[in-house]
């Protein structure tokens, strides 16, 4: 795999999937190895996915907590015939995930592009106390 298709180089940071996810979507790099864990394997259980990664279930269980809670994982109970359930959970489509991303860069793009046309020499002036 061409390493540098997954990195992007901007002046003041370089960016891979795993970092860029974890800004965009608020959530930590062990959750993003989590979704992609769900996203290659398929609909799982939690105790599926710790050993497949060899974490700690209650790790696990704070990932997809995190994932549920950022929308890039969908849940599903199943019930036992002899009572009780467990739950399945699964990744959303990474383009789902890529269509947001590009979402919020373009969003976060128009932000800084109107914020920085509003900034005049005079405030800088007025910030730096002269």
């Amino acid at each position: 795999m061409n390493k540098f298709k997954l990195v992007f180089k901007t002046p003041c940071h370089t960016w891979d999937i795993e970092n860029l996810m974890s800004c965009i979507f608020g959530i930590k790099s062990s959750d993003v190895r989590v979704y992609f864990d769900l996203l290659i394997n398929g609909p799982s259980k939690i105790s599926d996915i710790a050993k497949r990664i060899d974490r700690e279930r209650s790790t696990v269980q704070r990932a997809v907590q995190n994932l549920l809670t950022a929308g890039l994982v969908t849940r599903k109970q199943v019930n036992l015939k002899e009572g009780g359930y467990y739950y399945i959970y699964e990744a959303i489509p990474f383009e789902d995930v890529k269509k947001i991303i590009k979402e919020n860069i373009e969003e976060w793009s128009k932000n800084m592009i109107t914020w920085i046309n509003n900034i005049s020499l005079e405030d800088i002036k007025k910030e730096m106390g002269e």
